[in-house]
């Protein structure tokens, strides 16, 4: 096998800020994540599919959204949600045709709502049929090097390995679970007496990476938007702890894709902002690791990732939580990244729990914990509007348990009052997953008759960020209140003159925040209710917020 290596040049060029381009579009954006076998079954087997989506787009439309992000519809077997694809050109007959996705795509559209696909690009299935040619002994076939083999069966090189009985000698790396082999983007520096690892520019891997575009253009020419993209930091193998050379790829397939397709975006799983937007994201979601360790986790979690240890965040009633570790680490980010992207955080994800969790669960406590007006474009998971409740005791399903159960944020999404809440008219016992079982679970039904719902909250909310571009992606975001004091938390949004305040007390106390003067008077335009007091004298503000609030205030003089 040819090898090579990632020349010091390459790695070179990804230091200077890039010129890409953020789509106009992008920077009024509002996405909706679904996870699609729990949104809306439509022909009552139970799973969600891309008709039931598409019956909901309304009430996408609805909630202000503008942007749909689809959890992977591709072929698969479902030895991990649908992480593990068996064919990148089809959608799997769980979720319908191809046919139906393009239509999905066409009503999206006509509603002015854009639809971004999951692209699975770190690994297959071991069913996939280009895993099973690369199996076999002859080392000449067009799929022999997509995956990443070791020279011997009796050797395990690292921990990454799965012992294979494949007819071709060697054992295969894994990216997640054993079913999951790594497609071969090859290694940033090869290793001399590892003969078997191959260059970033070898046949194996330059092969995979236009593969990766293929895949790309044949959904975009049928209409979509864009992609996230699953474990995006985690292509390029071998000793690259700053990601050199998985930088090289995207920042190259940027470049490939930004001029075929100037409108589409791409959306990483990365939660490094300053490698990813760099290398040529237009959105990293900053989650439960990386950089979203000290932002994202110490905002919101409240337990370690076995779901054991309590883990006081800023978002805790009984106000335990720090403030510091976000302020500081989210600035920093912030600050380098915003002519190139938007380091977004989700309300929470399919891998991520919900907000109402465990002592987090009344509608006051879920709308100060719901973020939409930090500058990046925000993400809301399905059901996060109506407050959907986290069921820690779901059934593990299709690969959920890792070292939590990710089933508990996948459960079916609540529409009404009617049998399985609307989600489907199959028998409960074939449904996905469960429905909450509590008599008192939230629906949209009922929350959009209720003006004091949390839906009418957010919808309220987007609406506002829609109207003031100070509080959109473009207006400047400084942290106001003292970050040793974490209650409440006050941060500045500002552009063309026009400044807000927008202040969190999550905590079951009241709370004061003392700063710098930011103008004499300020008016309260939005929040949970009138119990926010502003005052500024001898340069110095004052703002007294009453137990679990939240309140926008527009600087007035």
């Amino acid at each position: 096998m040819k090898r090579t290596l990632l020349t010091l040049a390459a790695a070179l060029f990804l230091l200077p800020a890039s010129a890409q381009q953020v789509p106009e579009w992008l920077k009024e954006g509002i996405l909706y994540h679904i996870y699609p076998s729990s949104f809306k079954d439509s022909d009552g087997d139970g799973i969600g599919d891309l008709e039931g989506i598409r019956s909901k787009l309304p009430y996408v439309k609805s909630l202000g959204a503008n942007t749909i992000w689809l959890s992977p519809v591709f072929r698969s077997e479902f030895e991990d949600g649908g992480y593990d694809i068996t064919d990148f050109y089809r959608i799997d007959p769980r979720f319908g045709t191809n046919s139906q996705l393009v239509q999905l795509v066409r009503e999206a559209h006509d509603l002015g709502i854009r639809v971004c696909l999951d692209l699975v690009a770190g690994h297959t299935s071991d069913k996939h049929p280009w895993f099973r040619q690369s199996s076999e002994a002859d080392p000449e076939l067009q799929y022999s090097d997509y995956y990443i083999w070791s020279d011997s069966k009796d050797s395990f090189p690292t921990k990454k390995f799965v012992r294979s009985d494949a007819a071709r000698d060697g054992n295969y790396m894994k990216n997640f679970f054993d079913i999951q082999p790594a497609l071969n983007y090859g290694y940033l520096h090869p290793d001399p007496a590892q003969p078997w690892q191959q260059g970033y520019d070898d046949p194996g891997p330059t092969a995979v990476r236009n593969e990766l575009k293929n895949i790309i253009s044949f959904w975009m020419d049928k209409g979509v938007d864009g992609f996230r993209c699953d474990m995006a930091q985690s292509l390029v193998k071998g000793d690259d702890k700053q990601h050199t050379g998985t930088m090289r790829l995207w920042h190259e397939l940027r470049s490939w894709f930004e001029a075929k397709y100037p409108e589409g975006i791409l959306i990483s799983e990365w939660s490094q902002p300053r490698q990813s937007l760099r290398a040529g994201f237009h959105i990293d979601l900053l989650i439960h690791n990386g950089a979203g360790t000290k932002i994202y986790r110490t905002l919101v979690c409240q337990t370690d990732d076995r779901g054991t240890k309590e883990t006081p965040c800023f978002f805790d009633y009984e106000g335990r939580g720090q403030v510091k570790a976000f302020a500081e680490n989210y600035r920093i980010e912030y600050e380098a990244t915003r002519e190139l992207g938007y380091a977004a955080m989700p309300t929470c994800s399919h891998d991520i729990w919900r907000l109402n969790r465990f002592d987090r669960n009344t509608p006051e406590q879920l709308k100060t914990a719901l973020f939409l007006t930090l500058p990046a474009v925000p993400i809301l998971y399905y059901g996060e509007e109506i407050g959907m409740r986290n069921l820690e005791d779901a059934p593990v399903k299709e690969g959920s348990y890792t070292s939590r159960n990710r089933s508990s944020c996948r459960t079916p999404m609540q529409w009404d009052d009617s049998p399985n809440a609307g989600f489907s008219t199959a028998d409960a016992s074939r449904l996905y997953l469960p429905i909450d079982p509590s008599p008192a679970r939230p629906t949209v039904a009922a929350e959009e008759r209720d003006p004091q719902s949390i839906l009418n909250y957010v919808k309220g909310l987007i609406a506002l960020r829609r109207q003031t571009p100070a509080l959109g992606t473009q207006g400047a975001w400084r942290f106001v209140s003292d970050v040793e004091q974490p209650y409440p938390m006050v941060y500045a949004r500002e552009l063309d003159g026009q400044k807000y305040l927008v202040a969190l007390n999550p905590s079951k106390r009241s709370a004061t925040a003392r700063f710098a003067s930011e103008g004499a008077a300020a008016e309260a335009v939005y929040g949970t209710g009138d119990g926010a007091k502003y005052t500024s004298k001898n340069g110095l503000s004052t703002l007294k917020m009453k137990p679990v609030s939240a309140v926008i205030l527009k600087i007035t003089e």
